[in-house]
C-alpha cells in the first residue's frame, strides 16, 4: 500500500514538473521574438563603436561650426588631472581633443598636449569668464597669450567654455589664421552651438 502511495506521489511531482515546462515552453514560444531582441542589443552594444560614431559627429559639428564663421580652424580642449604630485594632489592639463581644419591650414594637435593648466592661466580664466573673443589678436592685453597665438598665426580668436554640472570641463574654439574676422559675431548664438558640441561630447 505505501508502495502505491509512493509511486502516486512520484506521478504528481512528474505531472508537475511537466506543467512546468508547458509554461516555459509556452513562455518562450510568445516571447521569443522580444527575448531575441534584447540579447541581440546587448551583444551589439560597443563601447569603442558608441565613441567613434560620437567623434565623427564632434568633428562633423566642428567643420559646420568652421564653415559657418568662415573660420580658419575649429577645436576642443579638455581638462585632466592625470598627473599626481608626491603629495598626493593633482596637476590639472588640458589636451586639445578635436580639431578640424581648413585646407592649407596647419594641424596644431600635435604640439598642443597634456599641456599644465599652470602655464596659462590667464587665457583659461578668460575663456572662462566669456571673454576669450577678439577679432584681432592685438587687442590682447596679456603678453604669453598674445604671443602663444600669433606664434601660431592667428589673427581672431572666438573661444567658448562648455560647463558640465557646474564644472569647466572643456573649452569649443575658432582660429582665423589668413585674415582677420571683421564681420559681426553674435558670440550668444556661437555659445549655442558649442554648447550642443559639448553635450555630445560628455555624453
Amino acid at each position: 500500500m505505501n508502495q502505491i502511495k509512493s509511486i502516486l506521489a512520484e506521478l504528481r511531482k512528474m505531472k508537475n514538473i511537466a506543467l512546468i515546462l508547458l509554461f516555459v515552453g509556452l513562455v518562450l514560444f510568445y516571447y521569443k521574438s522580444l527575448i531575441t531582441k534584447v540579447v541581440e542589443k546587448k551583444i551589439e552594444t560597443d563601447p569603442v563603436k558608441e565613441d567613434i560614431n560620437n567623434n565623427v559627429l564632434i568633428q562633423q559639428m566642428l567643420n559646420n561650426l568652421m564653415i559657418k564663421y568662415g573660420a580658419d580652424r575649429a577645436y576642443i580642449f579638455q581638462f585632466s588631472n592625470s598627473i599626481m604630485y608626491y603629495d598626493n594632489t593633482h596637476r590639472n592639463h588640458t589636451n586639445m581633443s578635436f580639431e578640424v581644419c581648413a585646407y592649407g591650414i596647419s594641424y596644431e594637435a600635435p604640439n598642443l598636449q597634456n599641456l599644465p593648466v599652470s602655464l596659462f592661466p590667464n587665457f583659461l580664466q578668460q575663456v572662462m569668464l566669456d571673454r576669450m573673443i577678439y577679432s584681432d589678436i592685438k587687442d590682447i592685453k596679456e603678453t604669453s597669450t598674445y604671443i602663444a597665438l600669433n606664434r601660431q598665426g592667428i589673427k581672431s580668436v572666438y573661444i567658448a567654455p562648455y560647463f558640465k554640472d557646474g564644472k569647466f570641463v572643456a573649452y569649443i574654439g575658432l582660429d582665423f589664421v589668413r585674415n582677420n574676422n571683421n564681420c559681426d559675431f553674435d558670440y550668444k548664438e556661437f555659445k549655442n552651438l558649442t554648447n550642443e558640441i559639448g553635450n555630445i561630447l560628455v555624453q
